[in-house]
């Protein structure tokens, strides 16, 4: 897993580990986030190793105990 950033319309930065995978990202935060506005916010951008690149918010789950897990559609890698 690699360190990345989230940052989706409107909603604070998220920091986590993220694994790619084809089109889909899979972002595991610390933080948790509330739904309601999460809901609202469905298309950001993500860096991994400061390479940003446009996704759009698929699923969000908060997991048992702490944390939370984002899958995210990678809409197009941007060019190095």
């Amino acid at each position: 897993m690699t360190d990345a950033t989230l940052t989706l319309d409107g909603l604070e930065q998220i920091t986590g580990t993220v694994e790619t995978g084809g089109d889909y990202a899979r972002l595991r935060a610390d933080t948790t986030l509330d739904e309601s506005g999460i809901a609202g916010s469905p298309e950001g951008r993500l860096t991994i190793d400061g390479r940003s690149e446009r996704v759009i918010l698929e699923n969000y789950r908060a997991l048992e105990g702490s944390g939370c897990e984002i899958t995210l559609r990678r809409i197009q890698p941007e060019p190095r």
